[in-house]
């Protein structure tokens, strides 16, 4: 941001050519610091000379210095006109396109913001924080090759490490994770102190499987939340990231509430009781994402004689079938994405709602930080992100978090700022209406009949090197198997195979299955002989549709949130027997599983068994539960 100091020079007045009385006075009052009503005598002495660009600029000085930044770009704007060539009436018009500019993007009206700081580089193309502004407004809307253009016009005019690391983030963006690499390992060494920029480089680094030095980058993230102020570092980073723990996962989680909430005021909502129970449901992800085969057919359930649905989007739009799905529940869907917090909370007290649930958390495009403002009666943490929210000082974001026992036990309580609330069965609902399994064998996916295969098909960025080293001991210990992961990027297949050959094992044993439909993903996990869970970051969706397809998973369970949720769909369907506390019981179950075929079979006939007789699969069960729940929630 630009000092002001420029705006305030006052060359510009020359008494002959005005009303000497008006000028005198406005001078006095503003000298005695009443800036308004010097305003007014100004304005008087203009309309006695229209033409005079002194009082306009005086005008203009008087605006910004009351804040009033879009009245004074009017006069800056005018004045400029008559005197182009005058660097501090430029300097002033742009300093204040850039407030406003400001002003836009706090408010999330990016497109606004692009405007006027497009505005100010034109009138001024040497100040590099014109072009870091421009860049920023870009990147808010999605317009990442834009904004990797304007990040390095302001690197040209100031070589600058925060500069560097925006630079990495469109090139992240845009697909290029081996030069945003470069970028964030550049403005660390050039500021070690810029812990956004290791968080986004550790980030990185476990997305494409480089676990060169990670484990250095692990120690410094850690001792930065234990020691500072943590509020720089994103909570959902720190879920797949090892040796975080649910009380660091707590400090992280407020520190980052904490910082988006300075400014925070409840805003005025109704406590009348309604005739049906108003439940806003807050995602960024009402689209194509595995939330849709977790939350369609509890939406679909819900009573409509009691409840009233909303759905509150702030995600982008697309054309898929599961996004028009949403919108086509009959429930009112509103797009809050270029709304404020604060215009999207007085929307959201505005429609009279009693519970606001929040089913993506701290995750991308998320507005979790509305409940800050306190828009519903009572606001709650489910589903969509596997942690709690924090504290803002010593009061919850979020009044509660749903649960079951096994994900949260009560030893665990403590480490959530939430009220603990436990669902009757497993925390997870599942979409009914999953693809029919059909007849299909190894052959169909280029695999030999008699291979043992081991997969995991969840994102690259939960595989660990310590999780991987361990899939590679099994796989030396099972000769004639392949581990099957799914597509990533190519950086990380890359990675991995160039891992696994350093290891001992060929290349060729680590397979990927290509990104597909559904129907055919959900079949094609039938001739997975035993799923491999990740660690600390376990499947979620993905360990619903193993199960579903009746494949064994064998998950380690530790004291987080994310590293329970595979144990809580096994502790549902009765199969607790693959869930392992250590490295040394997970390989010892593992090897188990791949040489003992009785025992193979065995499970795979319990996982059908619990399939059909729990509620994983149940969505009109798990709903009445969940709508007893929030009954529970308005009583209290």
């Amino acid at each position: 941001m630009l000092e002001p100091s420029n705006i305030l020079n006052k060359p510009h007045i020359t008494k002959k050519t005005m009303t000497q009385d008006y000028i005198t006075k406005a001078q006095s009052k503003e000298k005695k610091g009443d800036l308004e009503g010097a305003l007014v005598e100004y304005q008087k002495a203009l309309l006695e000379n229209p033409t005079n660009n002194g009082i306009k600029i005086e005008i203009g000085n008087l605006f910004a210095m009351l804040g009033s930044f879009d009245k004074a770009i009017e006069y800056f704007r005018v004045a400029f006109l008559a005197s182009p060539k005058d660097k501090n009436l430029r300097d002033g018009l742009c300093f204040c396109l850039c407030e406003i500019g400001n002003q836009y993007y706090d408010n999330r009206n990016f497109y606004l913001a692009e405007n006027n700081f497009f505005e100010a580089i034109t009138l001024n193309p040497s100040k590099s924080e014109y072009f870091f502004n421009l860049g920023n407004a870009c990147y808010a809307q999605g317009k990442y090759k834009l904004s990797l253009e304007h990040y390095n016009n302001s690197l040209k005019l100031h070589y600058d490490p925060e500069t560097l690391s925006c630079i990495g983030n469109s090139l992240r963006s845009i697909g290029k994770l081996s030069e945003a690499m470069k970028f964030y390992t550049t403005a660390l060494k050039e500021n070690p102190n810029l812990i956004h920029t290791e968080i986004e480089l550790t980030h990185l680094k476990q997305n494409v499987c480089d676990w060169n030095n990670i484990s250095a980058h692990f120690s410094n993230i850690k001792s930065y939340i234990n020691n500072i102020d943590s509020g720089g570092i994103s909570p959902f980073t720190v879920l797949s990231m090892p040796g975080i723990s649910c009380e660091e996962q707590l400090k992280v989680s407020s520190s980052w509430a904490r910082k988006f909430t300075q400014k925070v005021q409840k805003v005025k909502r109704s406590d009348i009781k309604n005739k049906k129970i108003k439940i806003g449901y807050l995602s960024s992800d009402f689209r194509l994402h595995p939330l849709y085969f977790l939350i369609i057919d509890i939406l679909k359930n819900h009573n409509k004689d009691n409840f009233n649905i909303t759905l509150y989007y702030s995600g982008n739009n697309e054309d898929t079938t599961a996004h028009n799905d949403f919108k086509n529940l009959g429930f009112d869907f509103i797009n809050i994405s270029e709304l404020s917090n604060e215009e999207a909370a007085k929307l959201i007290a505005s429609k009279e709602t009693d519970i606001l649930v929040d089913l993506s958390g701290f995750t991308k495009n998320s507005r979790s930080i509305i409940a800050a403002y306190k828009p519903a009666k009572k606001h709650i943490n489910w589903l969509g992100f596997p942690s709690t929210m924090g504290f803002i000082n010593s009061s919850p974001l979020y009044d509660h978090i749903l649960v079951d026992r096994y994900i949260v036990p009560e030893t665990h309580k403590s480490h959530y700022a939430e009220n603990i609330i436990y669902l009757p069965n497993c925390y997870q609902p599942n979409i009914e209406s999953r693809p029919p399994l059909l007849p299909i064998d190894k052959k169909f996916f280029g695999f030999a009949k008699d291979v043992f295969i081991f997969a995991s098909f969840g994102q690259s960025i939960k595989i660990t090197e310590n999780q991987f080293n361990l899939w590679l001991k099994i796989l030396k210990s099972i000769s004639n198997s392949i581990l099957w992961l799914l597509e990533s990027n190519t950086d990380c297949m890359k990675n991995l195979a160039l891992f696994a050959e350093k290891k001992g094992i060929e290349s060729s044993r680590i397979c990927f299955a290509k990104r597909t439909d559904i129907a055919e993903h959900i079949n094609r996990h039938q001739i997975i002989d035993l799923y491999l869970d990740t660690f600390p970051y376990n499947s979620h969706t993905s360990a619903s549709d193993a199960i579903w397809a009746h494949c064994p998973v064998l998950t380690k369970s530790g004291t987080t949130f994310s590293s329970r949720v595979a144990g809580s769909i096994l502790t549902e369907i009765g199969c607790s027997e693959l869930i392992v506390d250590s490295d040394e019981s997970y390989f010892k179950e593992a090897i188990k599983y791949a040489s003992d075929k009785e025992s193979l079979e065995l499970i795979k006939e319990k996982i059908i068994k619990g399939k059909k007789g729990s509620t994983l699969f149940k969505p009109k069960i798990f709903t009445k539960n969940i709508e007893k729940i929030y009954l529970e929630v308005l009583s209290d």
